[in-house]
């Protein structure tokens, strides 16, 4: 069905562009606000006094220009807006408490080793309240709680979801995460990708604020990818667009002594390497530890980089040729030396497999959240999912939502 809009949805719109402005490129003067959207002075006054009013924005101390009166700045408030992150994995899960500048005010972190849904429940409502008491928040004054859980998953209607991914996270088929979650902690609760999470945190807040399109790489426990397309994150039909790690290798047998589908993400998986070292006599359970046996030039360690960088390859060309993006970043939860030196292996490696014909491709960057891209990036989903400008929100249905 195609549907249309009207001045209602527009106004709403043009708030988020206004917000979004701020946010990026703020303080800005209100004539500054009016260039770089291209709207007139006197829309840009009215839409910056509903935003002060909402406590979104405020105004500044006086600038002088060169010429003329001075006049005011308008720059985001941090104080605006609070959002929990909860980042789930097989070993771990890192919690932030966000602000509306996207600094994180509060943080826990607590190493796991593949918990049942009830385990996980408790933790993160444990968690969730020690944030907040952490910062003096209750949690009406928390405007949402996202949480990022490994793809693949099953999204229902108005962001509930269900962790659909039984074989690497056991006994979590069809579990309602997010409603249990929002039943124990009255906050509004949203589930997703935790891969696509970081994408959308790189996008409002890293070197994705640059790019138009990219994809993101992203390594937890496994591998995964979040996809941005004309600065929106696109999910897909069923919330899990960018899951290169289930894409099918050619394998003789299966290296994981499951009998699963063959597939690429099996490369990756930390546990397994971790049990790799183990049985070599390293007590080694973290991805910091990853990093500590990189620095000794640990010939297993080594070996993992070159054979995952070897089949990241494929990937990532293969990203490039049916998205096109302006960039690919890498980022997940290996220290920052390990997926530089992924990096490096696949730069190598590319310019023997790109056909000729392709003279230029993508930029490929580090990330520049860290180890705690997931976490940011699902604490980000509550402020994308109200102030984004999504075109959508033009969208008669889509704005009735917002």
């Amino acid at each position: 069905m195609l549907t249309g809009t009207n001045l209602v949805y527009t106004k709403q719109y043009n708030l988020r562009i206004v917000h979004e402005v701020v946010r990026r490129f703020g303080p800005l003067s209100r004539a500054d606000i009016a260039q770089r959207t291209e709207l007139t002075v006197q829309t840009i006054s009215n839409l910056v006094k509903e935003l002060v009013v909402l406590g979104l924005v405020f105004e500044t101390d006086r600038r002088r220009q060169k010429r003329g009166a001075p006049s005011s700045v308008i720059g985001v408030n941090p104080e605006g807006a609070f959002t929990l992150g909860l980042d789930l994995d097989r070993d771990h899960l890192t919690g932030v408490l966000v602000d509306l500048a996207g600094r994180a005010r509060q943080r826990k972190h607590v190493d796991l080793d593949f918990p049942t849904p009830i385990q996980a429940l408790d933790l993160m409502v444990e968690t969730a309240e020690l944030l907040m008491a952490a910062e003096g928040l209750t949690p009406e004054e928390v405007s949402g709680v996202g949480v990022g859980v490994p793809g693949p998953m099953h999204r229902a209607e108005g962001g509930q979801g269900y962790v659909v991914n039984p074989k690497s996270f056991p006994g979590w088929h069809d579990v309602p995460l997010a409603a249990w979650l929002h039943e124990r902690v009255a906050i509004p609760v949203l589930l997703e990708n935790n891969a696509t999470a970081a994408a959308i945190g790189e996008r409002l807040y890293g070197a994705g604020q640059e790019c138009r399109t990219f994809f993101y790489v992203y390594i937890g426990s496994c591998l995964g990818g979040g996809v941005v397309i004309d600065r929106q994150a696109y999910t897909g039909f069923t919330g899990n667009a960018g899951e290169i790690g289930y894409l099918p290798t050619v394998l003789s047998g299966d290296p994981t002594g499951n009998d699963e589908t063959p597939h690429v993400g099996t490369r990756f998986r930390l546990p397994h390497l971790y049990q790799r070292l183990r049985g070599e006599g390293r007590d080694v359970r973290t991805p910091d530890d990853l990093g500590r046996l990189l620095s000794e030039g640990h010939p297993t360690v080594l070996e993992w980089l070159d054979d995952a960088a070897d089949h990241l390859t494929g990937l990532v060309l293969a990203v490039e040729y049916v998205i096109d993006p302006e960039a690919i970043f890498f980022g997940g939860r290996l220290p920052e030396r390990m997926i530089a030196g992924l990096m490096e292996r696949v730069a190598a490696h590319l310019p023997k497999r790109r056909i000729q014909e392709k003279l230029a491709g993508p930029r490929y960057l580090l990330a520049t959240a860290g180890a705690d891209a997931a976490a940011l990036g699902v604490a980000s989903l509550p402020i994308y999912e109200a102030f984004a400008p999504a075109p959508q929100v033009l969208l008669k249905k889509a704005a009735a939502r917002a």
